[in-house]
């Protein structure tokens, strides 16, 4: 009978120690087939180059882009008409004649005057449209939005992607990094090249607004001088040269730059 219950008997369990050993071993097992998706991340993120993430957001519309660009314009005609004959004569200051009839000359001053010229209180003619209180549909609202983002940028081409058109820059003044998403810049412009415009973002992506002004590289040491030297005359830090004397940096630019263009929304 003892022998029959001996039989019966389950085999002796193995050791906590022993067992312990084997999940031990099984879960190395399974480590050497897959790394632990923290553990995966974070080698990911040791072994690959980190490159500048670009937020994909959709662009603005054309074709509200032209209707607000259009209210603004009438906005500051009919505004403030009166006093943009004396911001010309700041603006073109020692220009001669033929520049001040220059119809791309005319367009730096239209955008200056919107985006660039402040009064006392610091307000740009951007900053009052947005005040005025116009109705403006979704779309249109995309677009002023972006509109009082801007603001002039002297910006370094540093490499240029084919793949989606886009300029990795860097502002010269300011020392930030730049996207910059033009087509005709994006054929025109080498590394090297610098990019002068009021640009406006949407999400991480600058575009520029009208005119453009293109320093070939060969230039870009004179015009970084003539930057300097108009940082150290107007008492400014260059990183607010081109908030505080947007056309003083635009007259630098265009004696030395090679061309200029208008930019393609």
């Amino acid at each position: 009978m003892a022998d029959e219950q001996a039989q019966k008997r389950p085999p002796p369990r193995a050791s906590r120690r022993k067992r312990r050993g084997h999940s031990s071993a099984s879960s190395n097992t399974a480590s050497a087939g897959a790394l632990d998706p923290a553990i995966d991340a974070s080698v990911s993120e040791t072994s690959a180059p980190r490159r500048r993430a670009v937020k994909s957001v959709r662009q603005l519309d054309p074709e509200a882009f032209k209707q607000v660009d259009s209210m603004i314009g009438s906005f500051a005609q009919r505004r403030f008409g009166q006093l943009m004959p004396k911001v010309a004569e700041g603006f073109f200051g020692n220009a001669s004649e033929d520049e001040r009839k220059h119809a791309t000359l005319q367009q730096a001053f239209a955008l200056y005057f919107v985006y660039g010229y402040r009064d006392a209180q610091g307000l740009r003619v951007i900053d009052m449209f947005s005040r005025f209180g116009l109705k403006l549909d979704r779309e249109q609202k995309r677009v002023l939005e972006a509109c009082l983002r801007a603001c002039q940028c002297v910006c370094v081409i540093e490499s240029k992607n084919p793949a989606n058109k886009q300029l990795q820059c860097r502002d010269l003044l300011r020392g930030v990094p730049m996207t910059v998403l033009d087509r005709g810049a994006f054929d025109l412009f080498e590394p090297g090249d610098v990019l002068i415009a009021y640009m406006f973002t949407v999400g991480d992506m600058w575009r520029p607004l009208g005119m453009v002004t293109k320093v070939a590289r060969g230039r870009t040491k004179a015009l970084s001088q003539g930057l300097s030297q108009l940082a150290q005359r107007q008492g400014f830090a260059p990183s607010q040269l081109a908030d505080r004397r947007p056309a003083q940096v635009f007259w630098t630019a265009i004696r030395i730059a090679e061309r200029t263009l208008t930019a393609k929304l």
